[in-house]
């Protein structure tokens, strides 16, 4: 008597030999859009942009390059979301800020403390990510005009500050020393990759009390800007549905 040999089932059929089985995703809590970005930069950080393909990408997140290409239309595509997610979420915050009834101060406070926690939090690790060689200036034309627009936002936010606590001509005066303030929250990023979380709440803390000393804010009055301008961000998060990052990962900015 003669047995049919039983044939694989469509769904359990072997797969051809070369051809990897998919990972588990390796980052709970994630989405599969942040896992691409997040294991993208460690691949180019690794071994550089121009080596890591988006095969790579996707068997290393555990899912199909079809998955992937729902996502991101190319390597890219990956790369200038990666370039620009410093500065988005902080141009988005400020154009709520901007809508609200806050003292002038504050809004800028708030600002800068967003930023700073965005690029301390840094999930992509963007400083290996900038300073990858194959990077051409093409590349970062999209997150330069980006940056232009938040330094602008910065100026803005910091003129109306600046009139709101000083005379006409002194403000005036302040004002070409505005560009400071955003350098120095900007430069934040390098402070990323060394120290623990303490050293970049630290960091993030000194940061913003200098910036408005900067800005002539009497030092018994910064506690309480620090803390309206927190109060403002959580009211942030909660219209635009972001739950607020976990306190041992914080910045630490109030």
């Amino acid at each position: 008597m003669t047995h049919d040999t039983p044939q694989p089932d469509a769904g359990t059929r072997e797969r051809k030999p070369g051809r990897p089985r998919s990972a588990p995703k390796q980052h709970n809590g994630l989405s599969t859009r942040e896992e691409i970005l997040r294991t993208a930069s460690q691949l180019f950080g690794e071994q550089g942009y121009a080596k890591t393909t988006t095969r790579q990408i996707a068997e290393s997140v555990g899912i199909k390059q079809s998955t992937m290409y729902y996502h991101f239309a190319d390597k890219r595509a990956i790369l200038a979301s990666l370039l620009s997610s410093t500065v988005t979420p902080a141009l988005e915050c400020a154009e709520w800020l901007r809508e609200q009834d806050l003292e002038p101060v504050v809004r800028l406070c708030a600002l800068m403390a967003f930023d700073l926690e965005t690029l301390l939090r840094d999930r992509h690790n963007l400083h290996v990510v900038y300073h990858l060689p194959e990077l051409e200036e093409d590349d970062f034309a999209s997150t330069r005009s980006a940056q232009t627009a938040l330094r602008d936002v910065y100026r803005e936010f910091g003129h109306a500050a600046l009139t709101s606590l000083h005379p006409v001509q002194e403000a005036t005066e302040l004002t070409e020393d505005l560009d400071l303030l955003f350098a120095l929250v900007e430069a934040s990023v390098s402070q990323r990759h060394w120290g623990g979380e303490e050293n970049r709440a630290q960091y993030a803390r000194s940061a913003l009390r200098g910036s408005l000393r900067l800005l002539g804010v009497a030092g018994h009055v910064i506690p309480n800007v620090v803390v309206r301008a927190e109060e403002a961000l959580t009211d942030y998060r909660a219209a635009v549905g972001r739950h607020p990052t976990p306190r041992r990962s914080r910045s630490g900015t109030g």
